[in-house]
């Protein structure tokens, strides 16, 4: 099947080649902008955990128990974690099965892998979470699910990614209509050259037949 002329046309080829470093420029983009939004809401996600744990550490002992039951109980979506472990390591109060064996005490927001125990069954999760160590000797857990923080960079990328498809149709489309109007003007071009050569011809052929005539 022959391909129309257009395609096989240099300025088509040029706005191909120009749609195809717009996509990835595009992608690249989208790419950093994906990052950069699912780094900010963890980030926002450590930084909101990290509050409630100093604002719950200073508490007394009594009060923070009363403060984690607290926190469960308004948490009707489920993400919030929390929980006290004695020095011994057994549970005093909380949603957690134990204290995760990969989790720094004292140290910033991390991820790890927890076992929570609120919903009837042992759910494993991978969570952001933060410990400290109570002047009492207690440890005070407090963490958040992110995979809501995951869905809405999933759902952002998706969209970024769906401003693709125009943009890519739009430069093909703007080389598809360039590449005709050039071959126009192509073809007004060989039809005036045409035109000229005809008049020539048609002009020698009348010089020639008047010579003759003379001739005779």
């Amino acid at each position: 099947m022959r391909q129309p002329q257009f395609i096989r046309s240099n300025t088509f080829h040029w706005a191909l080649m120009v749609a195809g470093v717009f996509a990835v420029f595009v992608i690249v983009l989208f790419g950093f902008i994906y990052w950069k939004i699912d780094d900010y809401l963890i980030t926002r996600s450590d930084g909101v955990i990290t509050v409630e744990l100093d604002g719950i550490a200073g508490l007394s002992p009594q009060r923070r128990l009363e403060a984690i039951d607290e926190k469960l109980r308004e948490d009707p979506r489920g993400v919030q974690l929390a929980a006290i472990f004695a020095a011994d390591g057994h549970r005093i109060t909380g949603n957690l099965e134990s204290l995760p064996s990969h989790l720094q005490i004292d140290a910033p927001a991390q991820g790890t892998d927890i076992v929570r125990t609120d919903r009837g069954t042992r759910q494993h999760e991978v969570v952001r979470a933060i410990a400290r160590r109570m002047r009492n000797g207690d440890v005070l857990v407090l963490g958040r699910n992110v995979d809501e923080t995951m869905e809405i960079s999933h759902v952002v990328g998706q969209a970024l990614a769906l401003g693709l498809l125009p943009g890519f149709c739009l430069c093909l489309l703007a080389g598809a209509w360039l590449s005709v109007r050039a071959q126009k003007r192509v073809e007004e071009v060989n039809q005036r050259v045409q035109r000229i050569i005809a008049g020539r011809r048609r002009a020698v052929f009348e010089i020639g037949g008047y010579r003759q005539r003379h001739a005779r």
